[in-house]
């Protein structure tokens, strides 16, 4: 039987205060904004920014990365801008901006995906929804160091 190579998206975890519909502001402090948590072997796809409120910016624009972190929730050999590298200059909303650059690499359970702002809008606004699309790569749990089962 083949794979199904059909994209899946990974759901993404909040790090900043998310009380608004149009998702993350581009006009708040660079900061890690949120983080996709992988829970079984796959394989990058595709990285994506919905835009929901055009990016704009009198003085600067945003630029979003999404690094990977070999081990959740440590910054210990972090990547940076290794997963994506949005550059949004002034992207209008209901656009998509994608980016393929890690398309193909293999990711594994334990290992996180970070959603990091790193330059603020300035002199404007927008919004955004992080996506990242995965291919599932299917494996047994005794194959995966980091899937410890409970006693």
């Amino acid at each position: 039987m083949l794979n199904d190579q059909t994209p899946i998206p990974l759901p993404l975890h909040y790090l900043v205060d998310y009380d608004d519909a149009d998702g993350i502001d581009a006009d708040q402090s660079p900061a890690d904004v949120g983080r996709f948590v992988i829970p079984f072997k796959c394989q990058v796809f595709m990285a994506g920014l919905i835009i929901t409120e055009v990016c704009a910016g009198s003085t600067t624009t945003p630029v979003v990365d999404f690094d990977l972190r070999p081990t959740i929730g440590s910054d210990t050999d972090r990547g940076a801008a290794d997963i994506a590298h949005f550059i949004c200059g002034t992207t209008a909303a209901g656009k998509l901006l994608y980016d393929e650059v890690a398309k193909g690499a293999v990711m594994e359970v334990g290992e996180e995906v970070v959603v990091q702002l790193v330059t603020q809008a300035v002199g404007g606004g927008g919004h955004f929804i992080p996506v990242l699309l995965v291919r599932y790569i299917p494996e047994t749990p005794d194959n995966m160091s980091d899937m410890t089962e409970t006693t």
